[in-house]
């Protein structure tokens, strides 16, 4: 449960939900805010810097992507929106940043959640709550203090709390009381997709770094291999689906072969090869017609291609996971997309020999002219 808040709380800051609760209050503010030292203010929320020397009584909301410095206290929580959060005072909430660093020398009371930038623990800092952190690295000194846990969110939490916070958009009213200001709209909208590409980009990071091997370092391999696919793609469909029926068979008859025992580690690594380089190729396909389909130019290099294609991919299956009502249906296509695509890629590899060779198509037939005899 409390994982949840945590994760509910990223969310809904990401989603400039907090400045949502704000707007009933006052205007979205447009100026850097300073609290001097010996004074006392109110929560603020503004798109400039936030400076705080003295008292805060409420909460520092900041969603411009300025900077947020507590040197005073601050009694409710502190959220920024990519901007550099450092903490030298005290903050008796919780500490929620997205995109930017956070810096504790000072006192942080609740928890802190961070995507996409570090957390660093430094001098006596200390932290009695739970570090959060997605895309980013938590640093502690030896003298720092921390009195809760250290981990990561996860898509499941995100999909069971985005539906709370798309609901809060109807009754996230504006100063005039007559429906959702267009700034916090749009800044709530640009906190979803900014949430959503970042846990896009770590998902990306793990899977992609074994598909781009095979661009780097067998570039022809895979050009070969995605002419294939592209010139006769039913046949290479064809010949996966034979080897995907074909390969725990045929495994098992090495296993229990006592000539195959020791082949058995060497076709696995041979299938996992040709599967890479078979996922990598349909990525290239893939990207083409995609970038075709909406008329735009996409990347030029094979790098490029293989990651354009992969995420395609990968997009469909976290964004599926991720909406309501019409994730379903994105989530098969992607899941769709990555198995057809694994299993052509398998055929393309076959028929080319790992791309070694080019697959020419078999020519159709050719229909036989009759002969007209001469009558002479």
């Amino acid at each position: 449960m409390k994982n949840m808040k945590i994760q509910l709380a990223v969310i809904l800051a990401l989603a400039c939900f907090s400045g949502a609760a704000h707007a009933r209050k006052g205007d979205l503010l447009h100026e850097d805010v300073f609290v001097a030292k010996g004074q006392t203010s109110g929560g603020v929320y503004t798109d400039k810097s936030i400076t705080v020397e003295g008292l805060m009584t409420g909460d520092a909301v900041s969603i411009g992507g300025a900077s947020v410095t507590v040197k005073g206290e601050v009694k409710g929580d502190l959220v920024s929106m990519g901007g550099a959060v450092d903490v030298s005072g005290v903050v008796k909430g919780d500490v929620v940043s997205m995109g930017g660093p956070v810096a504790v020398s000072g006192r942080v009371a609740g928890d802190i959640s961070n995507i996409g930038g570090k957390v660093e623990l430094s001098g006596s800092g200390q932290v009695d709550g739970d570090i959060s952190a997605l895309g980013g690295t938590v640093i502690k000194s030896e003298k720092a203090i921390h009195k809760g846990e250290t981990h990561n969110f996860n898509v499941r939490a995100l999909r069971s709390a985005l539906p709370r916070v798309l609901r809060a958009i109807r009754y996230a009213e504006g100063s005039d009381g007559h429906g959702p200001e267009p700034g916090l709209l749009g800044g709530l909208i640009g906190g979803l997709i900014g949430a959503g590409l970042v846990v896009l980009f770590s998902m990306l990071a793990t899977g992609i770094i074994l598909l781009l091997l095979a661009p780097v370092f067998f570039p022809k391999n895979v050009e070969t291999a995605a002419a294939a696919i592209a010139g006769d793609i039913w046949r290479m469909a064809g010949v996966g689906a034979l080897m995907l029926i074909g390969f725990i068979p045929g495994l098992l008859l090495m296993i229990v072969s006592v000539l195959g025992i020791p082949l058995a580690p060497f076709a696995l690594m041979l299938y996992a090869a040709a599967a890479v380089l078979g996922l990598s190729a349909f990525s290239v396909v893939l990207q083409h017609r995609f970038f075709e389909g909406i008329q735009k130019a996409g990347p030029v290099g094979l790098v490029g291609k293989v990651a354009a294609g992969y995420a395609i991919m990968t997009g469909l299956l976290f964004f599926g996971k991720l909406l309501p009502l019409i994730g379903g249906i994105l989530f098969l296509i992607g899941f769709i997309l990555m198995a057809f695509g694994a299993m052509i890629g398998l055929g393309a590899v076959w028929m080319t020999r790992m791309g070694s060779r080019p697959h020419t198509p078999p020519l159709p037939p050719q229909p036989v002219q009759p002969t007209v005899s001469d009558p002479a």
